[in-house]
C-alpha cells in the first residue's frame, strides 16, 4: 500500500454528519489519516482522480438512486483492481439495494454503526487480510464450514429468473418443478420455529448457527417456489445483519448459494440454494430420523 508518512490514507464519503463523525472516530482509533471527506454526489468522480489512497469509507443513510449505483460500481472496480480497499456502512433498509451491487465483491458491508465492529472492519480492510467471518464486536472467528458437494439429480423451482452467470445457466425461463421431496416446507418451517423458541427460552446467541438457519429457510422457500431477498435471508439467519451478509458471501463462494437477479427490479437480487446444495439438504432429511432433525 501507498502511505503518506506511516499512516494509511482514507477517503471518506457520507451523506450525514453522523456518518462523517463515525468515520473520523474509527480512522483516528485505528491510526489512519483522512485524505478528504466528500459528498456522495461527487465521490465516484473523486475516485477517478484520487491517488495514494488505501481505503474508501462510504456511509450512506438513504438511497441516492443512480448516484449510489455509480459509486458502488466504482468501488467494486477499484477493489477488484487492487486500487484500494473499501468499506460501506448502511442501515438495514438498504441491504437489498447495496447487496445486489456489491454482495459478491471484496467490498465490506457493515449494517449499523457499532463502534467496535467499525474499528475491527476498518483494521481488517486496511490490512488487506483474507476475509474472515466474525460476529459484530466479537473476537472469535466463525469457523468456515466444509460441505460435501456430490452429484445428484438436479432440482429446480419454476420461477422466472435471470441468472447472474455460473454453471447453472443464464437467461429468463421457467424450470421444471422439483421431484417429490422427503420433507415438505411446513415441516421445515416447524423446525425453524422450534429453533427460534429455543433462542427465546435460553437467550439469543447461545445456539447461533446462521449457516444452517439460512439453508433451512432457503430449502423451505425452494419447496414453496418463493424467491428470497437478501434482507429476508439476513432475518432468517437470526444474527446481526453484518454477520449474515458475510455468511451469505461465504456460502455463495462455497457453491451452496447463488445470486439470482430479480427480473422486475434491476436493483435487487434473490438468494437461492444451488442444485447441489438442495440435493445435499434432501439427502440429509432422507438420512436423518424425523425426531433428530433440526
Amino acid at each position: 500500500m501507498t502511505y503518506w508518512g506511516s499512516a494509511p490514507i482514507i477517503l471518506v464519503s457520507a451523506d450525514t454528519e453522523e456518518g462523517v463523525a463515525a468515520a473520523a472516530r474509527s480512522v483516528e482509533a485505528t491510526g489512519g489519516r483522512i485524505a478528504a471527506s466528500v459528498d456522495i454526489d461527487t465521490a465516484a468522480e473523486r475516485l477517478e482522480s484520487q491517488v495514494a489512497i488505501d481505503l474508501v469509507w462510504v456511509d450512506i443513510a438513504a438511497d441516492h438512486g443512480p448516484i449510489l449505483d455509480r459509486l458502488l460500481e466504482r468501488l467494486v472496480v477499484g477493489t477488484e483492481r487492487g486500487d484500494f480497499a473499501a468499506l460501506i456502512v448502511i442501515p438495514s433498509e438498504l441491504v437489498d439495494i447495496v447487496a445486489s451491487q456489491i454482495g459478491g465483491s471484496a467490498v465490506s458491508i457493515l449494517v449499523g454503526r457499532n463502534e467496535r465492529a467499525l474499528d475491527a472492519a476498518l483494521a481488517d480492510r486496511l490490512a488487506r487480510a483474507a476475509p474472515q467471518l466474525r460476529e459484530d464486536g466479537g473476537d472469535e472467528a466463525i469457523r468456515r464450514h466444509d460441505f460435501p458437494i456430490e452429484s445428484f439429480e438436479q432440482v429446480h423451482r419454476p420461477v422466472p429468473v435471470v441468472r447472474e452467470g455460473g454453471s447453472d445457466g443464464e437467461g429468463i425461463g421457467y424450470e421444471p418443478p422439483p421431484r417429490p421431496a422427503v420433507i415438505d416446507a411446513g415441516a421445515i418451517r416447524d423446525m425453524i420455529r422450534a429453533r427460534r423458541l429455543r433462542d427465546e427460552l435460553f437467550g439469543a446467541g447461545l445456539f447461533a448457527d446462521p449457516a444452517w438457519d439460512m439453508l433451512l429457510d432457503l430449502m423451505a422457500a425452494r419447496l414453496e417456489r418463493r424467491p428470497v431477498a437478501v434482507s429476508s435471508l439476513c432475518i432468517a439467519a437470526a444474527v446481526p445483519a453484518t454477520t449474515a451478509l458475510r455468511w451469505i458471501k461465504q456460502l455463495t463462494e462455497a457453491g451452496l448459494l447463488r445470486r439470482v437477479a430479480d427480473p422486475d427490479d434491476g436493483r435487487r437480487v434473490f438468494i437461492e440454494l444451488t442444485d447441489h446444495a438442495a440435493s445435499v439438504m434432501e439427502a440429509y432429511f432422507t438420512a436423518m430420523p424425523a425426531g433428530a432433525r433440526g
